[in-house]
């Protein structure tokens, strides 16, 4: 732990306000990925209603489909699985292990955090082989054109 205290005094501070703070800004982004699962639960599907409702536009206007946002094949509980594993559980434990080292309290919130990401994942995990791969927006129907 030493030695990494003393690469940070030769890195230059603007370079590490800014890597930082960007990933602070990711982190509050993603943040809902490690709140309890009901809530978490809650903005998933109400992202995957947004990215649906995109799809739908792009769709209307004779575009490609990006990618999860087709609503003739909905995303499922393996769509977050990969997503976790690419992208939230690699960031969530660099956050922390940034926290343990350097910031307040030892990092204990941010401990929390991704104890909270880890356990939602195992959610999930479990939801991906034990689903048939029900849209986890099964309420959603094509003609739901209501705002998120």
């Amino acid at each position: 732990q030493k030695s990494r205290h003393a690469d940070m005094k030769s890195v230059d501070r603007a370079v590490v306000t800014r890597n930082v703070f960007a990933m602070a800004m990711k982190v509050a982004d993603l943040i809902h990925c490690s709140r309890p699962l009901e809530l978490h639960h809650k903005w998933v599907d109400l992202i995957t209603k947004e990215f649906l409702q995109q799809g739908d536009l792009e769709r209307e206007k004779g575009m490609k489909i990006s990618p999860g946002m087709d609503r003739s094949q909905p995303p499922g509980p393996l769509q977050q699985v990969g997503f976790t594993e690419i992208f939230v559980l690699p960031l969530f434990k660099e956050w922390r292990d940034y926290a343990r080292n350097f910031g307040s309290q030892g990092g204990q919130a941010e401990i929390l955090c991704y104890e909270g990401v880890e356990k939602n994942y195992k959610y999930w995990l479990h939801a991906s082989k034990t689903s048939s791969g029900a849209s986890l927006m099964s309420s959603v129907s094509a003609s739901d054109d209501s705002p998120v």
